[in-house]
């Protein structure tokens, strides 16, 4: 099984029993959550604080979802601790893995700490942010009984043990899974053998082609008649795992419904284009000569290249082949046609960068500047070598500050209409594009090696930043140099929207925020390198 979720392998209803029982007994609420937040199982809420009183604020909510959803995201072998958006209450997680692949996180929190209890004057200032009413809010949450950090720390012992059991287990379903999977393929490729084929549809139903069935059938028919000349193209979709894996099947969905529509449009009405499943197309010409298969090919490659209109480029890989009927079966011509798709794929593996694609539509929607972003980059490699840094190390943080906020991609488009107002809400949730853009960046060879720089990147030298409110050293060092180069070009570069303050203003309102929103050491350096670096860009 190459694709599988938590859910395919666990008896969700058995583990929600458990972490019940666990919830109470352990008095912590509990529960288990996807890589990207999303929940697996209902959250046990062993107190009434969360549901009953920080719950009911919308910004209380989100601001609960935002810190779920950053503990979701973290894969380390260790438990990850941290306090929670909403009511400074300690929250933790503990990843579950199978076969190395991080495939949930246990999520444990509505703790406090007894060494870390705040004063009520702080709770009734996180009431106000939260717009509750500060009676009610302290007398649920000193409702709510302190703990030491080690009865906390055996607590994540326990769930942690839990954690690999989980995995063991996960393992050892995969295996039986695959087994039974290996039996029901051969029984069902008996049944298909044995069966009254005549009784299935011809269409597949997602894209309006012929599905394998009918190819199938075709297949037969034309393969008795050598003596017309016939030619084959086997056809791949590109990048459908990815487009599910990051936008959802909805959005494959309409990449498998774009390739269809291309490839029948293009089709002459004699042929035959079928999907035969996934990304699979095939195509058999009847009456036709190679070149004109291989110009049917270039012509649907041409057409997806031009497509603009998905979240990842349409991109389908061809092969044709022509029928040489005195040495070949009909069989033999599709396999050296599939032989050229596989050879085609290989070749628009290396040219097509998907990264690059996703920024691209960025800047056709005026949600990120070209330029803005082009000079981000190089600022921040001219930046660390300034700082002595290697030159592999600038490199780095180039492609990070370039790559930064690749997770604006995956928030609606509402978001971007210029001249709307937005809500905290709103607010809030856009700023989830530094996770999406840190679990987008693992998606990807050339940018995983920068992933944690770009989910830090917006981190606060006091903890006051997102996702994961970092503080000080804590901060990627990589991450420091970006906050600061990309809100320095931000508000200096010129754009539609916005920048082309004062150099002398923002490097004033900057230098106040020094020790609060940025490394002051680095800050100042910054200012050390800044004319420096503008004098020699100007010649």
């Amino acid at each position: 099984m190459d694709a599988y979720t938590f859910q395919d392998i666990f008896d969700i209803d058995f583990l929600q029993k458990l972490i019940d029982s666990l919830s109470v007994a352990l008095q912590v609420g509990i529960s288990i959550r996807g890589p990207h937040g999303e929940r697996i199982t209902r959250d046990s809420d062993y107190c009434r604080f969360c549901r009953d009183v920080i719950k009911k604020s919308p910004v209380g909510s989100a601001r609960c979802e935002l810190s779920d959803k950053a503990l979701s995201a973290h894969d380390g072998a260790e438990p990850c601790i941290c306090r929670c958006q909403s009511a400074g209450l300690t929250d933790a997680s503990v990843s579950i893995l199978v076969e190395g692949r991080h495939l949930a996180s246990i999520l444990a929190g509505q703790v406090r700490l007894a060494e870390d209890v705040p004063g009520d004057e702080e709770y009734r200032a996180n009431a106000r942010v939260l717009k509750l009413d500060e009676e009610e809010f302290l007398e649920h949450i000193h409702a709510i009984p302190t703990i030491t950090k080690a009865q906390f720390e055996h607590i994540l012992d326990l769930l942690s043990l839990l954690a690999g059991q989980l995995s063991q287990l996960g393992c050892s379903n995969l295996r039986l899974q695959a087994a039974v999977s290996s039996l029901e393929s051969q029984k069902r490729l008996h049944e298909q053998e044995k069966s009254a084929l005549e009784t299935l549809a011809e269409k597949d139903s997602m894209t309006g082609l012929y599905n394998r069935r009918k190819f199938e059938e075709a297949m037969e028919l034309y393969a008795g008649q050598k003596d017309r000349h016939i030619c084959m193209i086997s056809a791949d979709a590109n990048f459908l795992k990815l487009t599910n894996d990051i936008f959802g099947h909805e959005a494959g969905d309409q990449l498998l419904v774009g390739a269809a529509k291309i490839m029948s449009g293009l089709a002459k009405s004699e042929w035959l284009v079928a999907r035969c499943g996934g990304d699979e197309f095939r195509v058999i010409l009847p009456d036709t000569m190679l070149e004109t298969a291989l110009d049917y090919c270039r012509r649907v490659a041409r057409d997806c290249g031009n497509d603009k209109t998905l979240s990842l480029p349409l991109s389908i890989a061809l092969g044709a082949a022509d029928w040489n009927s005195d040495n070949e079966t009909l069989q033999d011509c599709f396999a050296r046609a599939d032989l050229k798709m596989y050879q085609n794929k290989e070749v628009l593996k290396h040219e097509q960068n998907i990264p690059g694609y996703i920024m691209d539509r960025l800047y056709d929607r005026q949600i990120l500047n070209r330029r803005v972003v082009d000079y981000t980059g190089e600022m921040a490699h001219a930046f660390c070598l300034h700082l002595g840094l290697s030159g592999e190390f600038a490199d780095k943080v180039s492609l990070a500050a370039r790559f930064q906020d690749i997770g604006m991609a995956m928030l609606p488009e509402s978001f971007y209409i210029r001249g709307q107002f937005r809500t905290e809400e709103e607010t809030m949730l856009i700023q989830t594009h530094a996770t999406h853009g840190y679990a987008m960046a693992r998606q990807f060879e050339q940018l995983y090696k920068v992933a944690d720089a770009i989910l830090h990147s917006h981190e606060n030298w006091d903890g006051t930043g997102y996702p994961t409110q970092l503080r000080e050293e804590h901060i990627p060092l990589e991450s420091r140099i970006i906050h600061i180069v990309g809100d320095y070009t931000y508000w200096t570069v010129p754009t539609i929207s916005g920048g082309n303050y004062p150099r002398d203003t923002v490097v004033r309102k900057m230098r106040e925020q020094g020790g609060n929103v940025y490394d002051p050491e680095l800050t100042g350096k910054f200012f050390d390198f800044l004319l420096s670096f503008e004098q020699a860009r100007e010649h």
